[in-house]
């Protein structure tokens, strides 16, 4: 049974703290208020009583762990300084006991204020958001020979991405650039943006344009073609300083292997059909031909017998399947043709 000398003893009697929190409605009220006036236990039942107060008056909701931890620290400090009380040393324990008292509030308070400062900093880091930098990382779009496709772009233009074809662009497209590396064909339909300009960059060209529609063929590095359907854009040779030229609709860039572009005309009927599924031959000379077959049907196709020395091959056809192709143009120009899976002869007649 406590004795009820010490301050621990009444800290760790839950009617106790019971009492001093809810005075009108404890348990056991009148005990602990006939205590209170007692001249030998009201000194530490009143210290216990103050510091079961400031630890209210702190305001803070203390998850059950916390509150151990600050119970814990009081009754270390007061085993430490603390001493049995016998009654017949009770003037000289009063006056010692005092002094005591005061070195365990001074202490209790400082670790109280520590814990408290601790505790607000910890709860205000948990809630400020923490600033993540994405990585900027490079993004591709590609197609295989036979194989077309439509994309959207994050700032709301459009490419349509021919087969053999490859775009790539940043992943803050959009945000801080409009840039795009093109290697093949694609058409691409600009959104406008007076602040962000729209650049594709293939080989040593460089198409800039605001919101405008153009189609650029880079299958030929030495021959990039810029066709500007609508709009206005700026054709750059990087490799020579200062040296561009402006497209209107209708008009056409060339580049000249690295040493320069040139201007000209082309027509629109023509030159944007394989976005419809088109497949277009406009007297292309039989290495043309083969390589756009190859492409448009994902296909490898090998030569028997030499054609005619000059020969240029022309033909149209909508979403077709290849032997139609090769049956069409084959009568016309004198081949035969084999077709096994992916693989593809052509036997000219001798």
């Amino acid at each position: 049974m406590k004795t009820y000398t010490i301050i621990e003893d009444f800290l760790e009697d839950k009617s106790f703290v019971e009492w001093v929190l809810h005075s009108d409605s404890a348990a056991n009220s009148d005990f602990w208020t006939e205590m209170a006036s007692n001249k030998i236990k009201g000194l530490p039942l009143n210290q216990a009583r103050l510091i079961i107060e400031e630890l209210n008056a702190a305001g803070e909701e203390w998850e059950k762990q916390e509150e151990l931890l600050v119970l814990s620290k009081i009754h270390q400090h007061i085993r430490k300084a603390e001493e049995p009380v016998y009654p017949s040393r009770v003037r000289k324990v009063h006056f010692n006991y005092w002094n005591m008292t005061q070195k365990v509030f001074f202490v209790l308070f400082a670790s109280l204020l520590t814990f408290l400062a601790v505790d607000v900093v910890q709860k205000n880091r948990s809630t400020e958001p923490e600033i993540v930098e994405n990585p900027v990382y490079w993004i591709s779009k590609a197609n295989p020979k036979g194989q077309k496709s439509e994309i959207h772009l994050p700032d709301g233009s459009s490419v349509i991405i021919n087969a053999e074809s490859e775009i790539r662009y940043k992943s803050d497209f959009g945000v801080t650039n409009r840039e795009i590396r093109l290697v093949g064909e694609s058409f691409f339909e600009v959104a406008p943006d007076s602040l962000l300009p729209f650049r594709v960059i293939s080989g040593n060209i460089t198409t800039t344009a605001l919101g405008t529609s153009f189609n650029i063929n880079s299958y030929n590095p030495d021959q990039i073609n810029v066709q500007l359907a609508t709009g206005i854009v700026e054709v750059v040779n990087d490799s020579k300083e200062n040296q561009s030229i402006y497209l209107k609709p209708g008009e056409e860039a060339i580049s000249v292997g690295t040493e320069r572009i040139i201007k000209g005309q082309f027509n629109p009927k023509k030159a944007f059909l394989w976005k419809s599924g088109i497949l277009l031959f406009d007297n292309l000379s039989v290495e043309e031909f083969i390589r756009t077959l190859e492409r448009w049907y994902g296909v490898e196709i090998a030569l028997e017998n030499s054609p005619q020395s000059g020969l240029e091959i022309s033909g149209k056809f909508k979403d077709t399947y290849l032997s139609n192709v090769l049956e069409s143009i084959g009568y016309a120009y004198g081949f035969d043709y084999k077709i096994d899976q992916k693989k593809v002869k052509l036997v000219f007649t001798p």
